[in-house]
């Protein structure tokens, strides 16, 4: 991940989360990479809840996962995540999930901001300016 602006959240792996190997299974990063979006917006001081109670959905419409190194069992990872405006209805999440310093896996998640019919809108205004005035 390139320097610049970042978010920090953890998480523990969890022992339903590990395969018969003890490894943490690779679906177990996708609620990670959720946390991380969920925790970003809440440190830039838009909930997600609040979102959507005012009609404003962010679902996935693209995720990437590349893994480096396995995670175990009551590993406490670090989250650290960028965040990009990449279009007037998307943004772009970017995390790195690390264990003690090291890189285990990078995920880019895209969210479309939508209505209440699913249609595209544009990011809530608020939100946008956040963005584009932090370059996170």
């Amino acid at each position: 991940m390139s320097e610049g602006p970042f978010f920090i959240a953890s998480v523990r792996v969890r022992y339903a989360e590990t395969d018969a190997m003890g490894v943490a299974h690779h679906s177990a990063y996708i609620p990670w990479f959720e946390l991380a979006r969920i925790e970003v917006l809440r440190q830039l001081g838009h909930s997600y809840a609040e979102l959507e109670r005012t009609g404003v959905g962010m679902p996935v419409i693209e995720l990437n996962v590349t893994y480096r190194r396995s995670v175990r069992f009551d590993d406490e990872l670090v989250l650290k995540t960028r965040i990009a405006l990449s279009g007037p209805s998307r943004i772009t999440f970017t995390t790195d999930v690390l264990f003690d310093d090291k890189v285990c896996a990078t995920g880019t998640v895209m969210v479309a901001s939508v209505g209440e019919g699913g249609r595209p809108i544009r990011v809530p205004s608020e939100l946008a300016a956040v963005l584009s005035e932090d370059e996170c």
